[in-house]
């Protein structure tokens, strides 16, 4: 009768059956796939079964079966970064740098090493839970939400066939939050910018009267901007389209349209016309994701609070006080170039004084009826003075 042999660790655990096969010699093998005591005595229970059958105790997979069951989360993870390819993204290069953040940070020194099919739902539980004791819910979400994909594809294309352990784990609820400058804050970062740092002030006013993305301010050209008819269109999201997909035309307030003009008369000059380029000490370039231009330091010496992603605050600035200021929801999604209605409710709650306004209109008073005169009554009356 086969017997279990339990080695390994508690993380890793290695189950082993122990048995004498058909010819009566004593043999070891690894279960493979077995991550419990309760999975490898049901394994051992089909070695017996096989052995009284006159097979051998542990059929050998086949070579395809062998290397899903072996292939490694790191593995396929570099298989995945660099084959998946669906037609709906835009910008494949960009999806695969900021997923292969996620995978290396976060996913891989966790469950990297380990083999696809061997990680169960309480390692993801762990991923998951150190997740939120060091960075944040949505970060939470955004590892759980990449993982999951990863074995979706690898299921899909054939290189496991394995449960996803991400399917049944319980996520966090992602925390949406604006962080957006006060009116007085406005304020005193564009006076600040303007004197004490004039080479990025164009840029903050830009995203402060446009709320214009961070890749939509690195790609704007000179080309897309037009101070005769105080608009711009948006193009590009660095050298890609927008996030939308889709370009949009932005109308420019008439203190942007002045800025923009005394910027163009001194903007460096780069081959594409960029409107906002960055100085590296070897030429001037189109700034990337990682170039904040110190913003965090300017909104500090202006006086302002620091949020935690600086330029992207400045649009959530642009749409709130858009909002405040009453503004149809409609019209700041044109203006945001948001492809659906959902992402512009975040801004719905800032618009009290539109909301009353449309509650007041409401009126469940009768109609006085010695108001209501009929139209045959009308004509009467007409005749009778004739």
């Amino acid at each position: 009768m086969a017997t279990v042999v339990k080695r390994g660790t508690k993380a890793r655990p290695r189950f082993y059956g122990q048995y004498r096969d058909a010819n009566g010699v004593r043999r070891t093998r690894l279960l493979r796939g077995a991550t419990s005591a309760e999975q490898a005595r049901i394994m051992a229970a089909a070695i017996d079964r096989n052995v009284m059958q006159g097979k051998l105790g542990i059929e050998e997979p086949a070579p395809e079966e062998q290397v899903r069951s072996t292939i490694t989360v790191q593995e396929l993870s570099e298989r995945f970064l660099r084959e998946y390819a669906p037609p709906d993204i835009k910008d494949i290069d960009n999806y695969r740098l900021e997923a292969r953040s996620v995978h290396k940070v976060r996913i891989l020194p966790a469950v990297g090493s380990q083999a696809a099919a061997s990680v169960r739902m309480s390692t993801v539980e762990r991923l998951r839970d150190a997740e939120l004791t060091k960075r944040s819910r949505a970060s939470a979400v955004q590892t759980l939400a990449a993982l999951s994909k990863l074995y979706v594809w690898g299921n899909k294309v054939g290189l496991i066939s394995c449960p996803n352990p991400v399917q049944g784990c319980e996520r966090p609820r992602s925390t949406s939050s604006i962080d957006y400058l006060s009116r007085e804050e406005v304020g005193k970062l564009l006076a600040y910018s303007e004197d004490h740092a004039p080479d990025i002030y164009p840029m903050i006013a830009t995203a402060v009267y446009c709320g214009l993305r961070k890749g939509e301010l690195y790609g704007l050209r000179w080309s897309d901007v037009s101070l005769e008819a105080s608009r711009i269109d948006v193009m590009r999201s660095y050298r890609s389209l927008p996030k939308s997909g889709k370009p949009r035309h932005v109308p420019m307030h008439p203190e942007l349209v002045r800025v923009l003009r005394q910027w163009r008369s001194c903007c460096p000059v780069t081959d594409a016309g960029l409107v906002f380029p960055i100085d590296n000490g070897r030429g001037q370039r189109m700034g990337d994701e990682t170039d904040m231009r110190a913003l965090a330091n300017v909104l500090d010496a202006a006086g302002c609070h620091v949020p935690k992603k600086p330029w992207h605050a400045l649009r959530h600035t642009f749409a709130s006080h858009a909002v405040m200021s009453g503004t149809p929801l409609y019209d700041v999604q044109q203006l945001l170039g948001h492809s659906k209605p959902m992402m512009t409710q975040h801004y719905a709650h800032l618009a009290p004084a539109h909301l009353a306004s449309a509650v007041a209109r409401l009126s469940f008073t009768s109609p006085v009826d010695a108001d209501i005169a009929s139209i045959d009554e009308e004509r009467r009356k007409r005749a009778t003075k004739t």
